[in-house]
């Protein structure tokens, strides 16, 4: 018989705890604290932010691959024509749009030969073809005038259109094959629908879950090259999702349920399983291509429409969500106050009703010195032990620096102001935003003085920040929401908005690692994170909605501490980690 030594060259080795190394994958070792044989497995699939589309928009059709993607028609809410290619990291919008504006379309094909499929402007059965340059009008238009329809092939010459509805809840049976020149109906669905998924070939296709005017489905129809048949059914009732992959290896999510879901399911071409890893960000009427080991997933509405664009890999490597937690509470009921530090040795400063300073050692706030002036929705920059407060209300340009153990004022700002945003240490600080009234100046303290620098795109205040005085982040605020500008040290960039548009949020970490939580209006725990690129959402946010809080800390480890109204809770974030896909051996 031969040995697991002649086959992988070493002995199964004993181990007290189980490898982190991703060359664990396919391995087997005996964990001696659990007394178990494991292995680590790496048919495990994860959903990771891709570049946000352009053009936001939901009701879209798409053709390609995870790393040669086309995205085209769709709602903004108004119907658009834009096409925009994926290039594995983001996306470049073509001078060239659909020649007829749509939502609702059909799309198959791939990067560089693509069709898209009647849709509803008002309902049509217009084809266009896309040679990787410019759309052209076939004159054979799709037998039916239908939206919600769904295609699939290989190729602008050989594709599969099929189901749709002719009128809201009017679902069709209506299938015809295209040649690149013309239509030519061929055997209809065992039972109409609309909103479903479909993945495969022009000869081999799996078409699944939508709506059938009146309710969402989980069925599958299966196409052989001549006729449908009733495959197994999915886990998750749900329409408006989409699909990627082959016939017998497909991956289909996302969708209405009838609430937005995130939901993942994959299909081994015998039976369907629900994965455990949810789509970031959860939403409906998107599009998706790829295969089942490599998808793509772009548009959709959460339900506002949205540009976001996640990528689907499966690895050894599982992600765990980012979660909150709570921590010691404050001695002194606050909000609006200012943070700075990390999230076991932070400060929390000022606020209302209070001037009060209080010091966070990982677990429990410690009282200290009081600011000189007391003020609320001021900000600060620095550590526990040497940090800066600046401006604000009753409105000022105060300025006090703090040495661990009491505050001595400095230099005041150029320009008076509150609900601003600071980041930075004590001696290289950046102030920027704020009311006076809404405000756009931004500031650099050079130790000595405050000087002038590029002013935002957009003036606002009530906004968040991280980073540092050469490479800053803002974003956030009530004018306009959801906006998010870069800094180089001189001058400001409009970069992709956050997914949850709000104002008085919390924050912190680096220019190309932040956070973002709370906030308001309605308010929210809703918690993001920033790669440098894109926003993605969190699966959960805070604890308690808040807005209006205090805030230290980095995208891996922060703390949010008081809040609107009133409040001593604080919580604390530990950010998103992986593990290894570890499976326990037995003898069964």
């Amino acid at each position: 018989m031969t040995t697991y030594k002649e086959l992988f060259g070493k002995y199964v080795q004993n181990l007290s705890s189980d490898p982190t190394s991703t060359d664990a994958e396919g391995q087997i070792w005996y964990n001696t604290t659990s007394g178990t044989f494991k292995t680590a497995l790496g048919s495990y699939g994860v959903w990771s932010a891709g570049g946000t589309l352009n053009t936001a928009r939901s009701n879209l059709a798409g053709a390609g691959t995870q790393t040669a993607g086309l995205a085209f028609g769709g709602e903004t809410p108004t119907q658009t024509g834009a096409t925009e290619s994926y290039n594995g990291t983001s996306w470049t919008t073509s001078p060239n749009s659909l020649n007829t504006a749509r939502t609702a379309l059909g799309g198959t094909g791939i990067q560089t030969s693509a069709l898209a499929i009647a849709g509803a402007s008002p309902f049509t059965g217009a084809t266009e073809l896309w040679n990787g340059t410019i759309w052209t009008t076939s004159p054979s238009s799709f037998g039916n005038s239908v939206a919600g329809l769904s295609a699939t092939g290989d190729s602008n010459t050989s594709a599969l259109a099929f189901g749709g509805s002719t009128a809201p809840g009017a679902v069709q049976t209506y299938t015809a094959s295209f040649n690149g020149t013309s239509w030519t109906a061929v055997n209809s669905l065992v039972s109409g629908k609309e909103r479903a998924a479909a993945v495969g070939t022009q000869s081999a296709t799996l078409y699944s879950f939508g709506w059938n005017g009146a309710a969402r489905l989980t069925n599958s129809q299966i196409w052989n090259g001549t006729s449908w048949t009733t495959g197994t059914s999915g886990n998750t009732a749900r329409s408006d999702l989409a699909g990627a992959g082959i016939q017998t290896a497909a991956l289909f999510f996302g969708g209405q349920t009838p609430s937005v879901t995130g939901a993942t399911e994959l299909w081994n071409g015998t039976a369907w399983t629900s994965s455990p890893i949810s789509m970031t960000t959860s939403r409906s009427n998107l599009a998706g291509k790829g295969t089942q080991s490599a998808a793509l997933a772009f548009g959709g509405a959460t339900p506002t429409i949205t540009g976001v664009t996640e990528e689907w890999t499966q690895s050894v490597v599982v992600p765990v969500a980012g979660s909150w937690s709570s921590g010691g509470n404050l001695n002194t009921t606050r909000e609006a106050s200012a943070g700075t530090g990390l999230q076991t040795a932070a400060l929390a400063i000022g606020g209302i009703p209070t001037p009060a300073v209080e010091s966070y050692n990982g677990s429990s706030w410690t009282t200290v010195n009081n600011l000189n002036t007391g003020r609320r929705s001021g900000a600060a920059s620095g550590t526990q032990t040497a940090a800066l407060f600046f401006g604000g209300f009753p409105q000022t340009a105060a300025t006090e620096s703090w040495n661990g153990s009491s505050w001595t004022s400095v230099a005041s700002l150029n320009s008076a102001r509150y609900i601003l945003a600071g980041c930075g240490l004590q001696t290289t600080a950046l102030a920027f935003g704020g009311v006076n009234p809404p405000f756009s100046a931004t500031e650099k303290w050079n130790g000595t003085a405050w000087t002038n620098s590029g002013n935002l795109n957009n003036a606002r205040h009530a906004l968040a920040a991280a980073g540092d005085q050469t490479a800053a982040l803002g974003y956030g605020g009530p004018s306009p929401v959801g906006q998010t500008e870069s800094f180089n040290g001189s001058t400001w960039t409009n970069v992709n908005n956050l997914n949850t548009a709000r104002a008085y949020l919390g924050g912190g970490g680096s220019q190309t690692l932040a956070l973002a939580f709370g906030g308001t209006p309605s308010p929210t725990g809703a918690t993001e994170l920033w790669n440098g690129t894109s926003w993605s959402s969190n699966p959960t946010g805070l604890g308690t909605a808040r807005y209006d809080l205090g805030y230290a800390g980095t995208q891996a480890a922060a703390l949010g501490f008081g809040a609107s109204p009133a409040t001593t809770a604080t919580e604390e974030w530990n950010g998103p980690y992986s593990t290894l896909n570890y499976k326990t051996l037995t003898t069964s």
